[in-house]
Parts: C-alpha cells; sequence; structure tokens
C-alpha cells in the first residue's frame, strides 16, 4: 500500500477538528430542537448533530442518542411533551458522535444495533501499543510526546475527547484505548441484528436494516419508519454538506459504500422524507444529489491520475466550484486527497 503518512495527518486534522465542535466541556450552549416530521416521528437536533424518533400510545423509539447531556435535556423534553417513556434506542452506528449517552434512557429502553456494533466496541488486546495506531485515530496517537508508551490528559488538547478514550478512567490512553476510539460511553447494544430487525410499537413499525460492509463503519444500519413516510440514514449519506470523516479512505471499500448509497436511493424512493445525522431534512433528491457529488468528484480525479497529475496538483485544480453552497466546502482538498487514494490505494 503506498505512503500515506501525509494524507493521515491531514484527514486526522479533519477528524479533530469535528470532535471539536461536540467536545466535553465546550463553553458555548448548545443548540437543540424537537420538530415535527410526519406521522409522530420528530427529529432533534444538538448542534450540527440530529437524530429521529417516533412517539406512539405506548412509548417513543428514539434513534441515535448523540451524547449524554443532550440525551438528558431530550429526556426531560419528552417526558414534558409526551408523557410516555423511550422505549427502544436504535443505533445508527457506534461512533461516538451519535452514539454515546445512551445509559440515560438504560431504565425503560432495549439497545438495538447491528451484530458488528459490539465487535467496534471491544477492546484491541492490551498488548497494543500506540505506534499500532494508524487512520482516524492516529493523531490522538502521535500526542505522546514524552514516549512513555502512553497518552496522559496532560498531552492532550482541549479538542480531543479523552475520557471518551479513557476505557478505564485512569487518566492515560494506551493504544488498544486509542486504537477502539472515543465509544466509552457507548452503551452496547442488549438486542443485535444481521440483516434486519422490526420493533412494532403502538400500532407503529420501525424497520431497520444493515447498510453492509463500507467506508464509513461495518455496522451502519438503515433506519426506517414506513408508518410515517419517514427514513433516518445517518454520516454514509449527508444533505447539501461535504464528506469528512465519511472520506476516511484507510477502511477502503469506497464500491461498498457507493452501493449502499444507490441503495439507499432506491429505499428512499418509497418514502417522503429523507432525515440525516447531519444537515436539513430532506428527500430521495438529496441523496442523489449526494450521489452525484462523489461521481463528479471521482470522474475528475480519475482524468487527473490518468494525466499524471500529482495529488497535490489536482488539489488545485479539481475545486468542486459548483459545490461552494453546501456545507463544509473547505473540505474540497481533501475529498480530492480521499478520492485519490481510493482509487490509486492498492491491498
Amino acid at each position: 500500500m503506498r505512503n500515506r503518512t501525509t494524507a493521515r495527518v491531514l484527514m486526522g486534522v479533519a477528524a479533530v477538528l469535528v470532535m471539536a465542535s461536540e467536545a466535553p466541556g465546550q463553553v458555548a450552549a448548545p443548540r437543540r430542537t424537537i420538530e415535527p416530521v410526519s406521522g409522530g416521528v420528530y427529529t432533534a437536533t444538538n448542534n450540527n448533530h440530529r437524530t429521529v424518533f417516533l412517539v406512539t400510545p405506548e412509548g417513543i423509539v428514539l434513534a441515535d442518542p448523540i451524547n449524554a447531556d443532550f440525551s438528558k435535556w431530550l429526556k426531560a423534553e419528552l417526558a414534558a411533551r409526551f408523557k410516555v417513556p423511550v422505549k427502544y434506542v436504535v443505533y445508527s452506528h457506534h461512533h461516538w458522535d451519535h452514539a454515546s449517552g445512551g445509559d440515560v434512557f438504560a431504565d425503560t429502553a432495549r439497545f438495538v444495533g447491528h451484530a458488528n456494533m459490539l465487535t467496534h466496541l471491544k477492546l484491541p488486546p492490551p498488548s497494543t501499543t500506540l505506534a499500532q495506531v494508524e487512520g482516524e485515530f492516529g493523531e490522538v496517537a502521535r500526542l505522546d510526546t514524552n514516549r512513555n508508551g502512553v497518552v496522559e490528559r496532560a498531552e492532550a488538547s482541549a479538542t480531543v475527547p479523552f475520557d471518551a478514550y479513557d476505557a478505564n478512567g485512569d487518566g492515560r490512553l494506551t493504544g488498544a484505548e486509542v486504537m477502539r476510539g472515543p465509544v466509552r460511553f457507548v452503551r452496547p447494544p442488549d438486542v443485535t441484528y444481521k440483516d434486519t430487525y422490526e420493533i412494532r410499537l403502538g400500532g407503529k413499525r420501525v424497520e431497520v436494516s444493515w447498510v453492509g460492509e463500507m467506508n464509513h463503519s461495518l455496522d451502519s444500519s438503515y433506519i426506517a419508519f414506513p408508518d410515517a413516510g419517514v427514513l433516518f440514514l445517518v454520516d454514509f449519506v449527508s444533505f447539501h454538506r461535504l464528506p469528512n470523516r465519511e472520506m476516511d479512505y484507510e477502511l477502503g471499500r469506497f464500491e461498498q459504500w457507493m452501493t449502499a448509497v444507490r441503495n439507499a436511493e432506491k429505499l428512499a424512493a418509497g418514502f417522503t422524507f429523507v432525515a440525516t445525522g447531519h444537515g436539513p431534512v430532506g428527500t430521495v433528491k438529496d441523496i442523489t444529489a449526494w450521489r452525484v457529488y462523489f461521481e463528479k468528484l471521482r470522474s475528475q480525479v480519475a482524468a487527473g491520475i490518468a494525466r499524471k497529475q500529482t495529488l497535490e496538483q489536482m488539489q488545485r485544480t479539481i475545486t468542486m466550484a459548483e459545490y461552494s453552497q453546501w456545507d463544509g466546502f473547505d473540505w474540497a482538498p481533501l475529498n480530492v486527497l480521499g478520492m485519490y487514494h481510493f482509487l490509486t490505494d492498492t491491498p
């Protein structure tokens, strides 16, 4: 496989910046909303993160809990507005910025996730070293400036969710803890599925199905509310926003990712509304726009490779200017970088 040290640094910096927007201890008060969508389905937002929930006479089915502070606020809001408890929490995938905080609902809820989520949450062997950590969390591993084999709290910046990495709470991050990622506050599912799972509550259905192996994660789920005409997708599809962590080419599986997007298009054709983990509520047309972005990006990067341009030349010339109104437009050079490696790296 090609040498990707510089690429990893750039992607790692972008990931840390995203973490900073939701990091524990942030000063600014979070922006939170609850809005109806259709048929008893509502969306709730915490800054730039979105989740959905279904209200029935017998209780509530909640998708991602996002984080503990948000979940405490949401639990109080749900009790005041709807007078019924959360009976199910359904994870879209294991990533900390969507799946943390579920313990808040543990007194009333069961937790549902794909079987692969348990693998993602499992700690690697204790012998794992910081030097073995690559990709998304490599920047955290490199914070060991005194070279004693662990990352201490004093070595970490305020943008790193240190406590979320620190599985045993001892104030030091081992290679195993960093490699697993910041998922300490993600409650494991007690109900897992492999292909599909259906929840019936209060006369309403929630249909959960596996997205499949792809770049962003191996445990992502389509979460559908067929009686309300609402589909929920997280991270592998976003609306009016350039991809960021989704371009983590370290995992490969780009073609599988695009298959997941095309399958989401087909599925969404039967739904009126599509909500995503970031960005506004939209429709199947917005999924199509997301797919077309990647097709255009791939075509231009492939053409640059054919012309034997360097990565740096492509990052200067492939601007994706027609998407300048999308959020995260300044990530376009990182998208070129990610696509370049998708197209050139070999196993």
